[in-house]
């Protein structure tokens, strides 16, 4: 079970990571400004070589993804707009003032992880074990580049990201 979830996870990372392969449509609603799907690796999908019925079945459930995620990402926007509201607002705030709001933000991220999960699963049906066997090789080999540069700059080289809310 680990192992395909892993391969789901990856596919499905695949297919919103780079513009301009097919599934466009999609991607510019979601996959750069903060929507349903994870970026970056759309070349990993690439690497499967999908046939034309295959991209088209490929861009209907991102499709069909996006639609159902819409909702939940323009809720949890309207929860870190809640959260930044309350942390630069006057007076006291306290973690007991927020902990409702990161209950919901933490239930939505669970829902859309599901529906993620869901759609790679999909994806990953539509693949032949060659295109499989492709898609895993080049996993292989940009897991031992990350690894790579991990051994070259450390975890602290990395910037951290922006708190939630800002």
């Amino acid at each position: 079970m680990q192992v395909s979830r892993l391969v789901a996870a990856v596919i499905l990372a695949a297919i919103c990571a780079a513009p301009g392969a097919g599934f466009a449509e999609p991607m510019e609603h979601g996959g750069h400004d903060g929507g349903p799907m994870p970026m970056p690796m759309m070349m990993v999908l690439r690497q499967a070589h999908l046939t034309a019925d295959q991209q088209t079945k490929v861009h209907q459930i991102i499709a069909a993804n996006f639609k159902q995620a819409k909702p939940l990402m323009q809720k949890l926007h309207q929860i870190h707009d809640q959260i930044a509201d309350k942390l630069l607002s006057a007076g006291a705030v306290s973690a007991a003032d927020i902990a409702p709001l990161q209950q919901q933000e933490s239930s939505i991220h669970q829902q859309l992880d599901q529906q993620m999960l869901a759609s790679a699963l999909q994806i990953r049906g539509l693949l032949t074990q060659e295109q499989l066997s492709r898609v895993a090789d080049l996993h292989t080999k940009l897991k031992a580049l990350r690894e790579q540069i991990h051994a070259l700059v450390g975890e602290d080289a990395l910037p951290p990201g922006p708190p939630p809310g800002f």
